[in-house]
């Protein structure tokens, strides 16, 4: 049976390419434009890999990584090459390409990935574990209270409190008056849960760790494992 690849880009002519391109080499292939449409077939067709475009309309193709209903081997493919993009994308453990992408790296690409996943090496171990925090652990992002759900040397899960027609901006500024200090931590998945309530994770720059470390601290009165 061929194996599966979704194709996640919201430019028709980049689609197109990548179909033909992928077909002739015996996949099967799935498309979609947007991420909730990507999330849709995630869900209800699992494909063996994902390729995706980095930038989609108020999203990322690195939200569609970490919020997979499982973890799934990944190739993100970008015309606008950023360090810290492909920094948070090897975190996620996909592999990141800039355009423009011959038919034979990506091709090449797609074998790795596909070859690292069969082996079960694909997704790299969390490099900083999550620490459970007390029950209602309350913080200040962007000036309103949030809830602090758990924490890690990199970042946090949180749940915060936005408008039904508004979604969550990133970077969240995390605030602390006992530090006089606020810090950026940017959005890297995002999960409606209510009417009015998204749980995210968000995760801090590595030059901001020290100072991330002091927030949690402050806030925990402890140092996370």
């Amino acid at each position: 049976m061929a194996q599966k690849i979704l194709i996640v880009d919201d430019d028709a002519a980049t689609r197109t390419e990548l179909v033909k391109l992928l077909a002739d080499a015996g996949f099967e292939t799935l498309t979609a434009t947007t991420v909730p449409e990507a999330m849709r077939a995630l869900a209800t067709t699992p494909p063996n890999l994902l390729i995706t475009e980095i930038r989609l309309d108020s999203y990322n193709g690195l939200h569609l990584i970490a919020m997979a209903p499982k973890p799934i081997p990944a190739i993100v493919i970008t015309g606008y090459a950023d360090r810290a993009v492909e920094a948070d994308a090897k975190r996620l453990g996909a592999a990141y390409m800039s355009k423009p992408v011959s038919p034979g790296e990506l091709y090449a690409a797609v074998q790795r990935t596909l070859s690292g996943a069969a082996r079960g090496v694909f997704m790299p171990p969390r490099a900083d574990p999550r620490a459970d925090v007390p029950p209602n652990t309350m913080v200040t992002v962007n000036d309103s209270p949030a809830c602090l759900l758990d924490v890690s040397a990199g970042g946090a899960r949180i749940e915060i409190q936005c408008a039904p027609d508004a979604t969550v901006p990133s970077p969240l500024t995390f605030r602390i008056e006992e530090l006089d200090v606020a810090l950026p931590l940017e959005v890297m998945w995002k999960r409606r849960t209510g009417a009015n309530t998204w749980v995210c994770g968000v995760a801090i720059a590595d030059d901001l760790r020290p100072e991330w470390q002091a927030f949690l601290n402050a806030v925990l009165k402890t140092v996370p494992a």
